[in-house]
């Protein structure tokens, strides 16, 4: 009978205390892990020697506007911008060459709608989508150069995904990820002996807490 209460006041806490968010003006932090996935073209005697994925660490602001549309689910517009850092390295058998270093560097702001349901009142999910800019600024060493030709930026869209628990009508806890859907095609052409493309992606997991006023 005591292990039936419990897990009845536990049950309790966990679906009835938290309550539905409401609608209103939200700021959001979150903090989370960059997977940069790069692919080559060009860098001719090179690419095959260069890394394929890193992972770092990623920081993210969000603010804007959370309309409900019923206590079930509403939508949410906002501008997020999200700052992270990918490292990757990859071992190779040419003395030359050697260990090749990656630094990856990226700013993504995205202007985004997202569509909210909660399945309870304290668990839901999202899935959006935001168009905005990325801007990378990526290195890459080995034993005998250094190669990076500064920030480059162009167009980014990212699909928003996650779930969500509502701890009360005001505070929310979010689990969620970003997936490109545009990649971004960085040129070096600054140093002769490493001209090429290098095509980079990169996906966001991260935890958040947004409050709504």
């Amino acid at each position: 009978m005591k292990k039936i209460l419990i897990s009845s006041a536990l049950a309790a806490s966990l679906f009835g205390i938290a309550q539905a968010q409401t609608s209103g003006l939200f700021v959001g932090v979150n903090a989370g892990v960059p997977i940069t996935t790069p692919s080559y073209t060009g860098f001719t005697g090179l690419k095959e020697n260069f890394p394929t994925s890193g992972f770092g660490w990623a920081l993210g602001l969000d603010v804007g506007y959370k309309q409900a549309l019923s206590e079930s689910y509403g939508l949410k517009y906002y501008i997020s911008y999200n700052y992270n850092q990918s490292k990757g390295s990859k071992d190779n058998s040419t003395p030359i060459i050697g260990k090749v270093n990656a630094d990856i560097n990226q700013h993504l702001i995205t202007a985004n709608v997202d569509y909210y349901f909660n399945f309870t009142p304290a668990f839901g999910a999202y899935i959006g989508i935001g168009v905005g800019y990325q801007q990378y600024n990526p290195t890459w060493k080995t034993a005998a150069m250094s190669i990076s030709q500064g920030a480059k930026g162009g167009l980014a869209v990212p699909v928003n995904v996650g779930l969500t628990y509502n701890v009360d009508n005001a505070s929310q806890i979010l689990l969620g990820a970003k997936i490109p859907l545009v990649a971004y095609d960085y040129k070096s052409n600054s140093n002769p002996m490493a001209q090429g493309t290098a095509t980079l992606r990169t996906y966001i997991v991260q935890v958040g807490y947004n409050y709504t006023f």
